[in-house]
This record gives structure tokens, C-alpha cells and sequence, in this order.
């Protein structure tokens, strides 16, 4: 079962496309009511990807958030490999905006 939401995954194939004539739009998805996914070209060979989560919790990486939320992320990672994006091995929590948790990696671009 795919619980990665269909506009998600158009969104990281246009990012792919993009990539491949230079121009990768940015992505802003909702993945769910409580967790978002941006990101955004660095320029520099990679991407910032950052998660924004609203929760109660705060662990230091993003899939300890529990198994739903690795479920998702898994697949993320997986469709970015699609397009030989490497993901890294953990989203890290960075800080706290407006009571959303944000948690952020750099993507390696091919």
C-alpha cells in the first residue's frame, strides 16, 4: 500500500524532469493533515528537503516519529532514488516554526 499521497509523487517527477533540463520547479506538498514536504534546489549539486511536522513530539530524526510516518518517508526516498536522487540517511530536526517541527536533509542530485 502506497501512503505516499498521488500529487506527491507527480511533484518529485516533475523535480526529476526538471533536473534533467536544468530547471527543477520546487516542491510543496501536504502529505498528510499534520506533515508537509518542501524542497527546494540548492544549486550547489544538491537539494534542501525539509518535512514540517505538526506533533507534540519532537525526536531528533524524523522517522522516529513512529512507523506510519518512516512508511512515507520511505517512500519519498524511494521515488527520489527513482530519478538517482540520493536522499540522506536521516531527516534531523532543525528547529520549531509556529509550533511546526521541521526536519531536513540534503538530497544529492545527479
Amino acid at each position: 500500500m502506497n501512503h505516499v499521497p498521488d500529487a506527491t509523487l507527480d511533484a518529485i517527477d516533475e523535480f526529476g524532469e526538471g533536473l534533467l533540463v536544468g530547471t527543477p520547479p520546487p516542491i510543496t506538498e501536504r502529505l498528510r493533515s499534520d506533515l508537509r514536504l518542501v524542497v527546494r534546489r540548492a544549486g550547489d549539486g544538491t537539494a534542501r528537503c525539509r518535512f514540517e511536522m505538526e506533533h507534540t513530539q519532537r525526536p531528533p530524526t524524523l522517522r522516529e516519529q513512529g512507523s506510519f510516518v518512516t512508511t512515507v518517508v520511505d517512500g519519498i526516498d524511494s521515488s527520489f532514488r527513482a530519478w538517482g536522487i540520493e536522499p540522506p540517511d536521516a531527516y534531523r530536526y532543525t528547529e520549531t516554526v509556529d509550533g511546526s517541527h521541521h526536519y531536513e536533509g540534503r538530497l544529492s542530485l545527479p
